[in-house]
């Protein structure tokens, strides 16, 4: 499906809470996980000119935030000419003393002017990360690749759900986990992208989802 001009797009957003029993039944069908960061989602769009712009998951634009120069620069190198567009995790004003101005990329929904509908969470990651790969500087442990200090490109965690869940999160850092059902398909509607994710966070009162 192509896409040639703005319109918003809802981001995939996992709706079920599920218990830490439950992780191995997840684990054993095949899917992956990935941490959930302590940020607010947000939707990235690059039209043609490479100039980024957000959108928080209500379809309104960031208010308390905008890409700078460092935080806009690997968006301004994306191959092709046409229109992309990102799901991630904007780190800035959630956690006092946390992480600030840096994206937390886990999903592609638009690439080069194509709207991925239809295709699987493993292929928009294999995009995600084709985009991305050659700017990576480091690895970032278990979550996460560094571009630089304000563009992160989401790990899959492929197994060991309980474990990384109970004793590998980063406090205050990390919600959570998402785990996402790599044959999962991208839908228009919420509620068919909702059933191929599920969410587990870690018992604090000052962190939610």
């Amino acid at each position: 499906m192509e896409y040639s001009k703005f319109a918003y797009i809802a981001p995939p957003r996992a709706e079920a809470k599920i218990p830490v029993a439950m992780l191995s039944i997840y684990e054993d069908g095949g899917w992956i996980a990935q941490v959930k960061k302590n940020g607010t989602n947000s939707v990235i769009f690059v039209p043609p000119d490479r100039k980024p712009f957000a959108y928080n998951r209500h379809g309104e634009r960031q208010k308390l935030w905008d890409f700078d120069k460092e935080s806009a620069r690997f968006f301004s190198k994306l191959p092709g000419k046409k229109w992309y567009v990102f799901n991630a995790e904007l780190l800035h004003s959630k956690v006092s003393g946390g992480p600030k101005n840096t994206n937390y990329l886990h999903d592609c929904l638009v690439y080069n002017g194509i709207y991925l509908v239809g295709r699987t969470y493993h292929e928009r990651y294999n995009l995600l990360y084709k985009a991305f790969d050659p700017y990576i500087t480091e690895d970032g442990g278990l979550s996460h690749f560094i571009l630089n200090g304000q563009t992160l490109l989401a790990k899959s965690i492929m197994g060991g759900f309980k474990t990384v869940f109970k004793e590998q999160l980063i406090e205050n850092e990390d919600e959570g986990l998402v785990v996402k059902d790599p044959q999962g398909l991208l839908a228009t509607t919420d509620g068919k992208n909702a059933r191929w994710m599920a969410k587990i966070r870690k018992p604090n009162k000052n962190l939610g989802f």
